[in-house]
């Protein structure tokens, strides 16, 4: 059980801190040379992702490099839509490619029911991972919501502006509404899962809630997620488990973000400069949102940029420091490592 007096909990807790803890979204990755080593050895990333002890290393690479206050599970969002049977392959420089994406309401009929059991893999790198990480290092679980969920499976891979996932939902809005409660469901079972086998924390990734206007966001994402951080919260396994939320840069107000999402956290898109803090205070923790790209600038203009975000956040209640977003394979190692110092010796 992970001291509960960490750093990160304290954060969670809503605590006044002088130093934040850190983390970073995607600190596993590809700008790591020990992650690059590994990832060679695997011809399709999601093999690499069923694969509990690979899993384990690359989840532990970043926490041992930059002495972090909490890992990260290492996966992919797509596991569920891959258990459904969507066929889910990843392709050099294209990212994610479904061999049998949504196209018509069929599909969705003709889905297969979630089976919690099938991911497995998973919940072992959850457990292997846990077992392996000091007591005051909170391990942090997640998926993606049922939204994002939703648009990679209907568009069949990753895209700027999801056309054909805005046509469908346009023209088959009580079937959208079937396909989203089907995967409320699984990302429920599987986060409970994943709490079960050794998960302190939870981060629900709405990676495309920015590609819906006010109404569609609150029709098509937050109702879900409002649904499932509910049923997570009325869980006996999962009732006392923080869940962070990172929307990226969703067309709502900061209100709307803060009442309805059901998250004990909010994890701040880079973007999101203008976020009101009154309107959390006391109510969520905050974590975020250094823009990664600073992180390819000179050293002075590193620490510049870091400080301002510090001096924003520093009489906030319960602040996390993390970037706006995933660290990109482009940022040198050493810029991490410096960006933590910075963050630590403020």
């Amino acid at each position: 059980m992970t001291n509960s007096n960490s750093l990160f909990f304290r954060a969670l807790n809503k605590e006044r801190l002088k130093t934040p803890p850190i983390w970073y979204m995607r600190q596993a990755g590809r700008y790591m040379p020990e992650y690059r080593a590994v990832r060679k050895k695997f011809n399709n990333f999601l093999d690499m992702c069923k694969n509990p002890d690979v899993c384990c290393e690359l989840a532990l690479q970043p926490i041992n490099a930059f002495n972090l206050d909490a890992a990260i599970l290492f996966s992919d969002i797509l596991t569920i839509p891959d258990a459904l049977g969507l066929g889910v392959n990843f392709v050099e420089n294209e990212g994610p490619v479904f061999k049998n994406p949504i196209n018509n309401s069929k599909d969705i009929d003709n889905l297969d029911l979630f089976d919690p059991d099938e991911l497995q893999y998973v919940y072992q790198a959850v457990t292997n991972i846990k077992n392996s990480l000091s007591d005051n290092i909170p391990l942090i679980g997640f998926s993606g919501s049922p939204w994002t969920l939703a648009a990679y499976s209907i568009e069949g891979k990753s895209s700027k502006d999801f056309k054909k996932t805005l046509n469908f939902i346009n023209k088959n809005n009580d079937k959208s509404h079937t396909f989203l409660n089907a995967l409320t469901d699984a990302c429920f079972l599987y986060l409970r899962e994943q709490v079960k086998a050794g998960a302190d924390v939870i981060q629900i990734f709405d990676s495309w809630a920015n590609i819906l206007d006010e109404n569609r966001f609150n029709e098509f994402s937050m109702q879900y997620i409002n649904k499932l951080t509910y049923a997570l919260k009325n869980d006996k396994v999962t009732s006392k488990t923080p869940i962070i939320l990172f929307s990226r840069d969703p067309k709502c107000s900061n209100q709307t973000l803060v009442k309805n999402s059901g998250a004990d956290c909010l994890s701040l898109y880079w973007d999101m400069k203008d976020f009101d803090l009154n309107i959390a205070r006391n109510k969520v923790s905050l974590q975020g949102n250094l823009d990664p790209r600073i992180l390819l600038e000179p050293k002075d203009k590193i620490k510049y940029q870091t400080h301002k975000i510090l001096d924003k956040f520093k009489d906030y209640p319960g602040y996390i420091f993390n970037l706006g977003h995933g660290i990109t394979p482009d940022i040198n190692p050493d810029n991490i490592k410096y960006l933590t110092e910075v963050v630590r010796e403020y």
